[in-house]
């Protein structure tokens, strides 16, 4: 046999097949780390994609705090609102997490638990907390995201800038009301903060978009790298143009099916001939129920464009723009349309292919932005800005047509009991559930609208003042027939309300939100839980008038530095030549005219306001002896009257305070005077003024005393130095021996318990012999001194010292 054609041992075919049998399992293990890569190249793709979308997410609610906190400041630094001060830090927090969160990933160790915490405050999803601080730690210096990183950092220099308003904005409010062009300094730098937040706002999201998307083509170039390696390993044994077919089907079928935009293809009749799933995901419907639809079932009515046949309008369809597509069950998505005519070919006619991208969110973030921006968070009814929007458009109807509308101002009667009985939850409910009751008596063009707190304000439109009145009044009989329940209590739901009519005689929006709380405010003082109509013809709306024109020109005086230092002499019935006086205030209008305190005090007091006289008074004073240090060694002491509302109000005594530490030398010279009234009715308050006074040296004074008849019972529990008898008992001392009586027993009660004793209106020689003889210590008076400036009792007293 001939064995010269046969396969010789050692064939290199043979071979070759041998070879590549043992080098299967290395090259199936090739196939597996490149599928691993790829996967994990996808992975990090969709992690990054992730990573910069929870960024972008975190950097919406960073910009809405920002913006929350600089309008917030902004109605604080007009109003002095605490709730808008509140709500400005409460909003600052946000930001204030993520820095907290930046400054723990860029430390060293890292604080992971401190940087979780800080993106939590920052409003961050628990569940992209993880993936902030990966993508942080991994790729805070890569191209772009650095640029991001920047951003963020230069943006936290102006949220710093807001929280240093914030405080400073309260130390003002807290110190004194704001005049006018501090607000709008304020306000300005608050615009300008915000102006230049916006575009860095803007650009960091935009650079973390332009990094992610940086990133994600670094990656895909990786994948598609890897896959192209994977393909070129695999198919080795393949025909070359199946493997080209089958790597443009897979890349075609990866890019239709499994985009997140939606895809649609559409013939020119308007029939769908091929859609993805995002698209069925949108309309919620299944993928094969889509392909047998049509525009028009699709597509909002409004939102369809029709030719003048009654066909589809391309040209303005193929339009880019916004347009409402209609799901299965009803709801309508907003999406951005993108369309284009694809060409024909040989086989058919033209084809549409439309982009369509889900924007429904952006759109309802949109609309609650404007939602929050004019309605009242609680109630859901429209808030003061939209009120006072509205009421100038009523207005504006009220001259341009000769109508007249009517506007209502509410104050709830019973709301602080219910607030501090059963707490502020049960407040919360009572406001809806009140709001709830009065809207339903309204007629459709009337509205309800919250001022704040507990007052509320109701436009009637087309309606008369008479007719008004007739209104609340069924509106009211309504109210008093319900009541609101909680925890087994009922409470009523009484209110007082003020009644002015809207027309060609009211000035401005100020003017009748102004004129319906004087309106309500009478009804008020008249009992509550009753209606007043406001008319320029009613005596008490007039006096109510005139004295908010005293605390409006009062506050203007304080801000402008017309409050005038004017002092009355305290002498000692020993004949001491000791310097003591009382200082006393006026007011100087802008013509020069000087007004006593009897003018304007009852007015500040009775609103709120006896703080900011008392706070002049003593910036005033302080000024007053820095420039006289020389008074200031001279003087024994001076009196300076205290109101029972800073009594009240621990801001006061931390201005004290603060005034005392920059003036030194000052304290052991004050003697504060606080009346017998205000302590009896803030006892604790009082007791906390005093202790801390007299702690810094200064000495106090119980002004008007025996007043009240109840001073003795406190006089053991009051650190007082100095009883100043009230002048009452002084004034008819010679006309009976009542008064004397009086006087000597509140005369040895004050040896006896060691305190000084001063009497107050001594008018005449006489008395002060009486006075003398009881044993009265200091007198105060016409007969003594009458007030005059500081300046010129200085002046008088220095003269007077022997060379």
């Amino acid at each position: 046999m001939d064995n010269k054609d046969a396969a010789p041992v050692g064939d290199p075919a043979g071979t070759d097949i041998d070879r590549g049998l043992r080098r299967l399992p290395a090259r199936v293990m090739v196939l597996i780390l490149l599928s691993a890569l790829g996967a994990l190249l996808t992975a990090a793709i969709l992690e990054t994609q992730a990573g910069a979308t929870a960024y972008i997410i975190g950097e919406s609610h960073w910009s809405k705090a920002q913006q929350r906190a600089v309008h917030s400041l902004y109605r604080y630094a007009s109003h002095g609102d605490p709730a808008d001060l509140a709500e400005a830090r409460a909003a600052l927090q946000v930001p204030l997490g993520d820095r907290a969160a930046r400054l723990a990933l860029e430390q060293t160790p890292v604080d992971v638990a401190a940087a979780r915490a800080g993106f939590l405050q920052g409003g961050n999803a628990p569940g992209n907390l993880d993936r902030l601080i990966r993508m942080y730690r991994g790729l805070s210096s890569a191209p772009y995201f650095r640029d991001s990183v920047r951003l963020w950092r230069e943006a936290e220099v102006e949220i710093l800038q807001l929280v240093r308003l914030a405080d400073e904005l309260e130390a003002q409010q807290a110190a004194r009301s704001l005049d006018a062009g501090e607000v709008l300094a304020y306000q300005r730098e608050l615009t300008a903060i915000d102006a230049r937040l916006r575009p860095r706002e803007i650009a960091f999201s935009r650079s973390l978009a332009e990094g992610a998307d940086f990133m994600r083509h670094v990656l895909l170039a990786l994948s598609a790298s890897v896959f192209l390696m994977l393909c070129a390993y695999a198919l080795h044994v393949m025909r070359k143009t199946l493997r080209r077919v089958r790597e443009t089907e897979s890349e075609f079928r990866m890019d239709f099916h499994q985009s997140a935009v939606g895809m649609l293809k559409l013939d020119r009749d308007g029939r769908f001939t091929q859609a993805n799933e995002a698209l069925a995901q949108i309309l919620g419907r299944a993928l094969q129920e889509i392909r047998a639809l049509r525009l028009h079932d699709v597509l909002h009515a409004d939102d369809v464009r029709l030719d003048a046949k009654g066909g589809i309008d391309w040209d303005r369809l193929l339009e880019p723009g916004e347009r409402r597509l209609l799901r299965q069950d009803g709801d309508v998505r907003w999406v951005r349309w993108t369309a284009s005519v694809v060409a024909a070919n040989a086989q058919g006619a033209d084809r549409v292919f439309v982009l369509v991208e889900d924007v429904s969110d952006a759109h309802e973030l949109a609309c609650e932005i404007a939602h929050q921006a004019s309605h009242d968070e609680l109630t859901g009814l429209i808030n003061r800005r939209e009120i006072a929007r509205r009421l100038g458009h009523a207005l504006g109807q009220a001259r341009g047509f000769a109508g007249r509308h009517t506007l209502c101002y509410i104050d709830l009667d019973q709301f602080k009991l219910v607030n501090d009985t059963c707490g502020h939850e049960a407040g919360d409910r009572f406001l809806c559930h009140f709001a709830s009751r009065v809207a339903a008596q309204l007629r459709r063009d009337d509205w309800l609208g919250r001022l704040g707190g507990d007052e509320f304000a109701i436009l009637l439109h087309d309606t008369t003042l008479e007719e008004a009145e007739a209104a609340m009044a069924r509106i009211h009989a309504t109210l008093a027939e319900a009541s609101f329940q909680w925890n087994g209590r009922a409470f009523g739901l009484n209110c007082s309300i003020g009644v002015a009519e809207i027309n060609d005689a009211a000035v401005d929006v100020d003017w009748l939100l102004r004129a319906a709380d004087a309106a309500c405010y009478m009804a008020k003082e008249e009992g509550r839980n009753r209606i007043r109509c406001y008319r320029d013809s009613d005596p008490s709306l007039s006096r109510r008038r005139h004295e908010l024109e005293w605390v409006a020109h009062t506050q203007l005086a304080i801000a402008e530095d017309r409050l005038l230092l004017y002092a009355q002499r305290i002498v000692a019935l020993d004949g001491g030549d000791r310097l003591q006086y009382e200082v006393l205030v006026r007011l100087c209008d802008r013509e020069g005219h000087v007004h006593a305190p009897g003018e304007f005090l009852p007015a500040m007091e009775r609103y709120g306001q006896g703080m900011a006289v008392d706070r002049a008074v003593i910036d005033a004073l302080c000024r007053h002896f820095a420039r006289h240090p020389a008074e200031l060694a001279r003087v024994d002491l001076c009196h300076v009257n205290v109101s029972a509302q800073s009594i009240a109000d621990p801001a006061f005594l931390d201005h004290v305070n603060l005034l005392l530490d920059r003036h030194t030398g000052v304290a052991q010279r004050l003697c504060f005077e606080i009346t017998e009234t205000a302590v009896i009715a803030n006892l604790d308050d009082a007791c906390r003024f005093i202790d801390g006074m007299r702690a810094r040296g200064c000495r106090i004074a119980l002004d008007d005393f025996g007043s009240g008849l109840s001073s003795f019972g406190y006089l053991k529990r009051l650190a007082v130095d100095i009883l100043k008898i009230d002048g009452a008992f002084i004034r008819d001392l010679a006309k009976g021996e009542s008064d004397l009586a009086l006087v000597r027993s509140m005369s040895q009660m004050g040896q006896a318990l060691g305190k000084v004793t001063i009497a107050e209106w001594v008018e005449s020689e006489a008395v002060m012999a009486q006075l003398r003889e009881v044993g009265i210590g200091y007198v105060q008076g016409y007969a003594v001194h009458v007030p005059c400036p500081l300046a010129d009792l200085v002046l008088v007293d220095a003269a007077a010292e022997p060379a």
